[in-house]
Order: structure tokens, then sequence, then C-alpha cells
């Protein structure tokens, strides 16, 4: 009989995630990275996903400025070394991860939902009912 492994997270996956989460969003409200152009606001870290074996972090950070997603990860990816050794200093794990930069876009598509919950339509079907 062969035995499926599951594709659920561990709690240690969750305790790693979460530690590696604020230790980037500390470094990230500092704004110090050394870029040529600074974020006129800090960036939010939304989640981190870390892959099945710790080595990799995925990283969705989100912004309050009006500018392009492409150009905040440019300057993550940038300054990704920098992260990376700031992170060190801050958690004490046996490796640090590699870290990878994703935009989140959860913000955007709650935005269109709630477009979309305003528009005409959807108030006057719900006057009907």
């Amino acid at each position: 009989m062969i035995i499926k492994k599951k594709n659920e997270k561990s709690s240690r996956s969750f305790r790693v995630s979460e530690i590696i989460r604020k230790a980037i969003s500390a470094v990230l409200i500092k704004n110090e990275l050394p870029i040529d152009i600074p974020f006129s606001f800090p960036l939010s870290v939304i989640k981190v996903e870390m892959n099945s074996d710790l080595r990799i972090a995925y990283i969705y950070v989100s912004t309050h400025e009006k500018i392009n997603d492409q150009l905040v990860l440019e300057k993550l990816n940038i300054s990704k070394q920098y992260l990376s050794r700031e992170v060190s200093k801050l958690i004490s794990l046996k490796f640090l991860p590699k870290l990878i930069f994703r935009y989140d876009e959860s913000i955007e598509d709650m935005n269109k939902i709630e477009k979309i919950l305003k528009s005409k339509k959807v108030i006057n079907d719900l006057r009907k009912n």
C-alpha cells in the first residue's frame, strides 16, 4: 500500500513564515533600502508562504502608493541581498530561505468586488428581494 503525502502545511511551516513575515516587516518599516528613489510609504507584508522544505519564502507585499506593481517588485529584487542580510540579523534559523517577492493583488480584488456590489444593477436586485 502506497501512502500519498498530503500537501497540508505543517505547524513548523506556519511558525517559520510568521517569523520571516515579522522580520521582513521590521526591515521594510525602516524604509532604508539601498535604492535610488525610496518608497514614500513603507511597504506592507501581507503574507509569507513557505515551500515544503522551508528553503524558499514567497513574500506577498502591497503598497499604498500609486505606483506600478512591477516597479515595486523590481526595487525589492534590487535590494534582495540587503534584505536577506538584515533579516538574518533579526532571526535565528539554521538557514535563511531564499526570498521571492510577489505583489499581493487581494486588495485590488476586494476593490473590484466592492465596486460591483455598489453598482446600480446589484442595488436594484437587492431592493427587489
